[in-house]
């Protein structure tokens, strides 16, 4: 929770671009399901000041989180955060003007299916975000000093079979063999703009986005995605991580964060 809270934190000028593309209505009703610790919330609600949100999630902590962020920007007349369930119809049923859902759908056994009943959620005219795809966030130079170069590329991967592994582990998942774009199209929506945002913040890095990057590769290091890792990578994450090494993240001036979010835009298909 801490690290996506860092990452909230770190990310308001990708957020804010994002915000001001979505561009919502002034009183149009906006359900952001799957909203995590709320990051992305007060962003809505700076661009659309007299529009009512619905932040939802499943998880608990996730949502002490959310609130105890709307409660400290002063956000409740505006801002509802409650508990749902992004594949019950009779969770937040809607409609609503707008849906927002960002790196959530990649995490549904059936991607499609779950696109449909969000879907549902739509008013007749309602437009849909669906934040998916894009570019694996990076953080190191290709040459380190120690070990293989390009050890942030086999990071990438490594946590890609880890994904992997895990949708394979959903109750009954249905394998996706399609970009973000036809999967959306298949589940009857129109994708009528894509957009991406990076998420930029060059080197040298300040406090805060340094102990961001030491964060995440200490729990790829210490977490499931070591498993695919060879040995010579694990000792050099772990040099990395070494406080006392003048090459280590602690010190480096080269270590920064460079990613890129998708967006689509979508709507239900006019009626003939």
């Amino acid at each position: 929770m801490a690290q996506i809270q860092a990452a909230d934190r770190l990310s308001a000028a990708q957020y804010t671009a994002m915000a001001e593309w979505i561009a919502p209505g002034p009183h149009a009703t906006i359900l952001d399901i799957g909203c995590g610790p709320g990051g992305f919330l007060p962003y809505l609600a700076d661009v659309a000041p007299t529009a009512h949100i619905v932040g939802v999630d499943h998880d608990e902590e996730s949502l002490d989180a959310a609130r105890s962020l709307v409660s400290t920007l002063a956000l409740g007349d505006q801002v509802l955060i409650e508990h749902g369930d992004a594949l019950d119809p009779e969770s937040q049923p809607g409609p609503f003007d707008l849906v927002v859902t960002r790196q959530m759908v990649r995490h549904l056994p059936d991607q499609v299916d779950g696109l449909r009943r969000l879907a549902a959620r739509l008013a007749p005219d309602g437009r849909m975000i669906v934040g998916e795809g894009g570019l694996a966030t990076h953080y190191l130079p290709f040459e380190l000093g120690r070990g293989a170069p390009g050890l942030m590329y086999r990071l990438v991967v490594a946590q890609s079979i880890r994904y992997a592994g895990m949708r394979a582990e959903l109750d009954h998942p249905v394998t996706s063999r399609y970009g973000w774009n036809v999967v959306i199209e298949r589940a009857g929506l129109t994708v009528e703009e894509t957009t991406s945002f990076l998420w930029d913040v060059p080197a040298p890095v300040a406090d805060d986005a340094r102990a961001h990057i030491r964060n995440t590769l200490l729990r790829l290091l210490t977490g499931s995605t070591n498993r695919y890792l060879s040995d010579e990578d694990i000792e050099t994450l772990e040099w990395l991580l070494d406080p006392s090494n003048p090459q280590g993240i602690s010190h480096r001036r080269d270590v920064f964060i460079l990613g890129a979010a998708t967006l689509h835009r979508c709507a239900l298909p006019a009626e003939a």
